[in-house]
């Protein structure tokens, strides 16, 4: 399938809504039980405040919950590629990058 036939495939637009507010919601979820869980396990010491400024802790925190998130929409997209659903593989597409433009936001959303 090329991208002139992807454009020209009908949009679901009510399901990418759906679909978008759904999947942020549960990101901000992952980032809130993140937190909790961080701090359940090293509590607020002085070790806990080392361990929060390593680099892959910081990056952990930071990006896990995208990567859980788009990890599931492509393979998502890639399911419905192989099965020919284009109409939910361009709507899954679309949630992808309004998710990924969200990311981007998300230090003035919080």
């Amino acid at each position: 399938m090329n991208l002139q036939k992807l454009s020209k495939l009908e949009t679901e637009y009510k399901s990418i809504a759906i679909k978008s507010v759904l999947l942020f919601v549960i990101f901000l979820l992952l980032f809130v039980i993140e937190i909790f869980a961080f701090w359940g396990i090293y509590g607020e010491s002085a070790t806990a405040s080392r361990i929060s400024e390593i680099w892959y802790v910081e990056i952990i925190l930071d990006y896990l919950p995208i990567v859980i998130i788009s990890g599931y929409l492509m393979i998502q997209i890639f399911i419905n590629v192989n099965e020919q659903k284009y109409i939910k593989s361009k709507t899954n597409i679309a949630t992808l990058v309004i998710l990924m433009i969200l990311f981007m936001l998300r230090n003035e959303i919080q």
